[in-house]
């Protein structure tokens, strides 16, 4: 680690944080989120952001409460931007959307947009913990710090603009990773648990029990299995038509999503999608590029030493776990048929693994890649780089597609990365 670097850390650590700086710090993260929830004054931005999605949400908890389909054609009511928009979660989402139905869209709105940036800054500090940066008595300080800044970032502005629950997902995941079972004994049965639920909101976080799998954790990933079946099976017994038309239908018709080749649409499926307008060559490419991209994942993982990295006890200092998580995260990204801008969260714990690979060695080489991967990281989803050019309909020049998939290249460039350069020879090169 060069000198400059050490003596940077070993001031975050040395920092302790008194009550002016503790207030100053949660009221710069209170103004920055109002401003990103609210809108900026005198802009377009203020006062019009509806969260349609949220309101999709309610309408599905309205929808079942009613006895009404939830996944027929037209079954739903129109939002109120007057768009219809179908429901498109599994069952057992209407069942937890159910008591939203109850409440307007204003209040629901506020509701879930509190939650969020409050995860935002959960969620920041817990990484902060893995990666063993700074210390117990300024992590959460340096969290609403950070945080006033990267609720900005495009998959957060998008998660509030449209009422999204990535942050919730996100943070029962990290919850489950990090926090559950680490001292071993009774606790440890129950991992797994909040993962299998909320992959039965959303299928996404199924990609997760990954982890427990390269962690040697078989038990957490029976156990996840078993949530996410039983949650299935419970709204199988409250809506048992909508069950049978998801599971043997609904499930498979990704486009019922939205446009899958559509700008938004951020992993390898729609990458192709746009390079070759459809048909069997993009569906050909997309599965080939899948399988690389999941040998570079595997390679990733178990260069971080997973059942290590996992080993009952303080979580903290444990890079290595945080290196398995935003692999498997990026990689369940890239591979999904349907990975929407917003679902990219996870490029906070990612952009802070990369900056911390960056400081701790003495290795030009390694410093420069990892360096580069968090400037440029940073830039990409900071700005979201494919809203700058047109939609796809109106037809992309080379330039455009680079521009376009910024997420997916970035994506696996780490991939590459945390293979070839893993952890403990950063350190080791430091040390050395």
């Amino acid at each position: 680690m060069p000198s400059s670097t050490r003596a940077a850390e070993s001031a975050l650590r040395r920092w302790r944080p008194g009550p002016a700086a503790s207030v100053l710090a949660a009221l710069v993260f209170a103004a920055s989120s109002t401003l990103q929830i609210a809108g900026v004054p005198f802009t377009s931005s203020w006062g019009t952001r509806t969260r349609f999605d949220m309101d999709v949400y309610r309408l599905g908890g309205q929808a079942w409460h009613q006895g009404l389909s939830l996944y027929a054609d037209g079954s739903l009511p129109f939002t109120q931007d007057g768009i219809w928009l179908p429901f498109t979660y599994p069952p057992f989402a209407a069942l937890v959307f159910t008591p939203l139905g109850a409440m307007s869209l204003a209040v629901t709105s506020i509701g879930i947009s509190i939650v969020t940036v409050a995860l935002l800054v959960y969620v920041t500090k817990l990484t902060f913990d893995v990666l063993d940066v700074g210390d117990h008595a300024n992590r959460w300080q340096l969290g609403l710090i950070l945080s006033a800044v990267t609720v900005w970032f495009n998959p957060f502005w998008m998660t509030l603009g449209f009422g999204q629950i990535n942050l919730v997902l996100m943070a029962l995941i990290m919850v489950d990773v990090f926090v559950v079972g680490r001292r071993g004994g009774l606790g440890a049965t129950a991992q797994g648990v909040l993962t299998g639920l909320a992959s039965a909101v959303k299928l996404t976080p199924l990609v997760f029990l990954a982890v427990f799998l390269v962690a040697g954790r078989v038990r957490a990933v029976v156990v996840g299995v078993v949530a996410f079946v039983g949650a299935a099976a419970l709204a199988w017994l409250w809506m048992p038509d909508d069950s049978k038309t998801y599971w043997t239908d609904t499930v498979f018709h990704t486009g019922r999503i939205g446009e899958p080749e559509g700008r938004i649409n951020q992993n390898l499926n729609a990458l192709w999608l746009r390079l070759f307008d459809g048909g069997s060559t993009a569906s050909i490419l997309w599965v080939v590029s899948s399988l690389v991209v999941t040998v570079l994942a595997v390679g990733a993982a178990l260069a971080a030493r997973p059942r290590e990295a996992f080993a009952p006890g303080a979580i903290d200092g444990r890079v290595d776990a945080m290196v398995v998580a935003c692999t498997v995260a990026v990689w369940g990204f890239l591979i999904s048929p349907t990975t929407w801008a917003h679902h990219w969260v996870w490029c906070v714990p990612a952009l802070l693994t990369c900056l911390v690979f960056a400081a701790r060695t003495d290795d030009r080489r390694v410093r420069c890649v990892y360096g580069a991967l968090t400037v440029v990281g940073t830039a990409i989803f900071a700005i979201g780089p494919f809203q700058l050019i047109p939609p796809i309909q109106q037809g992309w020049s080379w330039a455009d597609h680079i521009v376009g998939n910024t997420f997916v290249i970035w994506g696996v460039a780490m991939l590459l990365a945390f293979w070839r350069m893993p952890y403990r020879n950063v350190t080791q090169a430091a040390a050395d």
